[in-house]
């Protein structure tokens, strides 16, 4: 059975919404040009309160916010550069939730030597009374460039 309008308008707010959220996620946890430092505080308005955030290939298992929260301070205090680049989303929206696939070209500087993190995330996302939040976030490392 074919959309309704209302449902096709109704898909595509989720879809930019999704795009919207995941560039913030992004935004919140580069810095390092500009002056531009990690904005750990945003947490809250970019996970649900019970989300998970994965990176099997370091080993890396978060639940909640205050654990991603921590996480990040510390990957903060210990790296001089981060940027976040998202590409190929593939996104599929299901009523109040949501999965997607970014494929994942993130440059960083831990210990004053660039490198570049080839990855793509695994995501799933919850509509909340507040807007969309990432329900269960998973890094799948592929390679790390200039190690």
């Amino acid at each position: 059975m074919a959309l309704t309008l209302e449902q096709r308008i109704q898909k595509l707010e989720d879809l930019e919404e999704i795009r919207t959220l995941q560039a913030n996620y992004g935004q919140s946890v580069d810095k390092g040009w500009n002056g531009k430092e990690m904005d750990t505080d945003k947490v809250p308005e970019l996970f649900s309160e019970d989300a998970t955030w994965e990176n099997p290939k370091m080993n890396i298992h978060l639940n909640g916010h205050q654990q991603i929260t921590e996480f990040f301070t510390a990957m903060n205090a210990n790296n001089s550069f981060f940027m976040h680049s998202f590409t190929n989303p593939r996104i599929e929206v299901d009523g109040d939730s949501a999965k997607a696939k970014w494929v994942l070209f993130s440059p960083m500087k831990p210990n004053s030597h660039l490198v570049c993190m080839l990855a793509d995330y695994d995501m799933e996302y919850v509509r909340t009374a507040e807007g969309w939040r990432i329900q269960s976030l998973r890094l799948n490392v592929a390679e790390f460039l200039g190690q």
